[in-house]
């Protein structure tokens, strides 16, 4: 009977069969574990907002108005005219409202997508969108750009002689923009022009700034056709060794972050932002400053980078998740981290639930942050509808709530300074 088992039998090959029954058994085994992994994978909950959190957090702050609904839709000049293009969002429900021309940030056109221009329409404000050169907004497009000499071509829109032509330029263009609204053109109707804010982000700011701390005689020789209540500079510029601007002719609201540094290098210091808001002149201003928001988030940017945009110097996400801990407590990871780990083919029980968990605290820190975002979205809301309604419309209850309230409701880190 033995010799039935021999290894050289060709009907019972015992060492096939042996090594068979082994490779089934790890097959096995390993689609198990793998099995087990994935199980472990989905059941961990994905990153999500705290939404109670952030209704408390709303509620308990300035009252904002119902929201609205609204719409976009662009208008042109005419063959005869300069040329020109302008985005006006508006709420739906007639008008006028009071109005707000919004000068964009450096690299973006009129019509891109912004979410603070959302935000003050649902709050009933109309919102012109205008770049008054057409460079500002084609700068990445540029040979000079493509060579990756971020820091040069973005400096250079910054000048003193570039600032001066853009101030020319918009000053024509809002002069045949009103002339058209108060002739009642379609598109136009309906816009107050008689109580307005000027607002920009980044090179849009600049020059907020510099029409707000210019003297009257040096905005009449462009024949500036506007006369601003107030002013919002997102993102201000400065540099080191610069003088100062000197009284502003309306209020001033400053919005940065503690972390507020550019892609392109112009402003590698945030605290060169701070510098713009204390080198005002004595008046009714006020530096409201978040303590952690990327420049790009603070601009309003929505969507994908334009072509050839440099890239964020912070990680892609609007709040930065390096190795920072993020306001909430815990330390939030960069996306890379999120994915599953390494690939080996037979991953161990006590490494799968290692991995498991690793990956349950990553969500928990993204939740975190993408909770501190929504917070910080409430916050920028809030304050800047507050200084709208306090000079734009004078109401007495939003300055008083800028004054006291908004100071102590802030979240953690952020802060808001009167001057």
């Amino acid at each position: 009977m033995s010799t039935l088992f021999a290894r050289s039998d060709p009907i019972f090959p015992v060492a096939q069969i042996r090594a068979g029954i082994g490779r089934t058994l790890r097959a096995r085994t390993v689609a198990s574990i793998g099995a087990l992994l994935c199980a472990a994978c989905t059941s961990v909950p994905t990153a999500k907002v705290d939404s109670e959190a952030v209704t408390r957090y709303r509620d308990s702050g300035y009252p904002l108005p119902a929201q609205r609904a609204i719409e976009t839709h662009r208008v042109g000049g005419s063959p005869s005219e300069l040329p020109w293009a302008i985005s006006l969002t508006r709420p739906t429900d007639g008008g006028p409202h009071p109005l707000i021309v919004y000068l964009p940030s450096l690299g973006q056109a009129d019509n891109a997508p912004n979410h603070w221009i959302g935000v003050w329409a649902r709050a009933g404000y109309d919102v012109i969108a205008i770049q008054p050169l057409n460079d500002d907004a084609q700068v990445w497009a540029t040979d000079e750009a493509r060579s990756g000499d971020f820091e040069r071509v973005a400096s250079a829109r910054f000048r003193d002689a570039l600032m001066a032509e853009r101030l020319a330029r918009l000053s024509a263009l809002l002069g045949q923009i009103r002339q058209r609204s108060l002739r009642g053109e379609l598109g136009l109707e309906r816009l107050d022009w008689s109580g307005l804010a000027l607002a920009g982000a980044d090179l849009g700011a600049f020059t907020v700034q510099t029409i707000a701390s210019s003297p009257e005689g040096k905005l009449a020789a462009i024949s500036w056709p506007l006369q601003p209540l107030a002013y919002i500079a997102i993102s201000p510029y400065a540099v080191r060794n610069g003088a100062s601007a000197g009284p502003a002719n309306a209020p001033v609201l400053m919005i940065s972050a503690r972390d507020d540094v550019d892609a392109y290098g112009v402003i590698k210091d945030p605290s060169l932002r701070r510098l713009a808001f204390d080198r005002l002149g004595d008046g009714d201003n006020y530096y409201f400053e978040l303590g952690s928001a990327t420049h790009r988030w603070l601009g309003g940017t929505i969507g994908p980078a334009a072509s050839g945009e440099p890239a964020p110097r912070h990680a892609p996400a609007p709040f930065n998740e390096g190795d920072r801990k993020n306001k909430r407590g815990g330390t939030a990871a960069p996306r890379d981290a999120m994915a599953p780990g390494g690939d080996d083919e037979e991953t161990s029980p006590d490494k799968s639930a290692s991995n498991a968990a690793l990956r349950a605290e990553l969500v928990k820190a993204r939740s975190r942050a993408l909770t501190h975002e929504a917070l910080s979205e409430v916050s920028f809301a809030a304050v800047s509808v507050a200084f709208l309604d306090a000079y734009l419309r004078r109401q007495a209850a939003a300055r008083a709530w800028l004054a006291a309230a908004a100071p102590k409701w802030l979240q953690e880190g952020d802060r808001l300074k009167h001057r």
